[in-house]
């Protein structure tokens, strides 16, 4: 960890005594890479779901400082009306793999489908590659660097993990963009429901937050609605940015059109806007500061660590570490580095 001092007095250091350094041997500053890699990462999502997650992967994929060691595609709720598939995990790493294709990275990670189904009881569950890939991750000896696990979906393989191996909580850091607002937190008008990304695994989330010992940093759904960007925003900035830009957008299109042609009843007017709250994740790892690495730019309550009820509604206190909730994210920072990577990329390939 680097303080803004020791790296302002290292600056004298470094800049002033070239000489020593190539009598050294040592590389200049000019030899060494501009952004080094600061952080692991494993990347666990819905891809056949909402393509917020989509836009999530290709981020971090294209961050120099985020190492993704593994992507995990996860299930959605059953019988979703945007799975084309039972299979929805598989579906998801599918989908993964596709966006990979598109951005010439293929090769580049490991990609694993996760559980087919949420959990049904909280005892241990039974093993699947995905869970294993975790594990080996978390408990490797020979990596330094931090590593996050960003969720942007439910918590099936991650409890499944830590159930067969409870040794993994103390190892990384779970980033997650689910739960309700909490008491005090203005929601939205209307009767309450229950969150989205909760209620695709009620007990694997209960496993998590009344169970483990991981370190969370929480975005609930009151902040994760904050990263919201414009139709036409998308049109602009994003589609233009080669393939990959046209896929991205393709795949919101996609969601409209389906939405446009649910029966009345069920029909959601999706008007201007489109929510990419999974890329939250991506401003809490990748886009930390440099000094004292964290997400200084998006602000954040320590809250005591609730417990998660049969309903999906907090409870009281669950004791040990309190939780980081985040309740504003840097949506221009977020977004900005999207749009520049995205037009970078497609750059490059041409």
């Amino acid at each position: 960890m680097v303080n803004r001092r020791t790296f302002v007095g290292g600056l004298g250091l470094a800049f002033g005594a070239p000489a020593i350094r190539r009598a050294r041997g040592e590389a200049s500053p000019a030899a060494a890479p501009l952004i080094a890699r600061r952080q692991r990462v494993i990347v666990d999502n819905d891809f056949a779901g909402d393509p917020d997650g989509l836009f999530q992967l290709a981020h971090h994929m294209l961050c120099q400082s985020a190492e993704v060691r593994l992507v995990v595609g996860s299930h959605l709720h059953e019988h979703e009306a945007w799975a084309e598939a039972a299979e929805q995990a598989t579906q998801a790493s599918a989908k993964a793999t596709e966006l990979l294709g598109v951005l010439g990275m293929a090769d580049r990670v490991p990609v694993l489908a996760g559980a087919e189904h949420a959990l049904t009881d909280t005892r241990r569950p039974a093993m699947t590659p995905a869970a294993e890939a975790i594990i080996r991750e978390a408990l490797r000896t020979d990596a330094e660097s931090p590593l996050y696990y960003c969720a942007g979906a439910g918590l099936t393989d991650l409890a499944t993990a830590w159930l067969n191996e409870p040794r993994i909580g103390r190892r990384m850091t779970l980033a997650w963009i689910g739960g309700p607002e909490y008491p005090g937190t203005p929601r939205p008008p209307g009767p309450p429901e229950a969150e989205y990304n909760l209620t695709i695994d009620r007990l694997a989330a209960q496993v998590v937050f009344n169970r483990s010992d991981f370190d969370i940093w929480q975005v609930p759904r009151s902040s994760y609605r904050q990263m919201m960007v414009g139709y036409a925003e998308l049109v602009a900035r994003v589609r233009p940015a080669g393939a990959a830009g046209e896929y991205l957008v393709a795949n919101v299109e996609r969601v409209m059109k389906l939405v446009a042609l649910q029966p009345p009843a069920h029909r959601i007017t999706l008007g201007e806007t489109y929510i990419l709250g999974d890329s939250a994740l991506v401003t809490l790892t990748a886009l930390q500061s440099p000094f004292q690495p964290d997400p200084s730019s998006s602000t954040y309550a320590l809250r005591p660590r609730p417990t998660i009820d049969d309903k999906g509604a907090y409870g009281k206190g669950a004791g040990g570490r309190p939780i980081r909730v985040y309740t504003r994210i840097d949506t221009r920072l977020t977004f900005e580095d999207l749009y520049a990577r995205l037009a970078g990329h497609a750059r490059e390939a041409q």
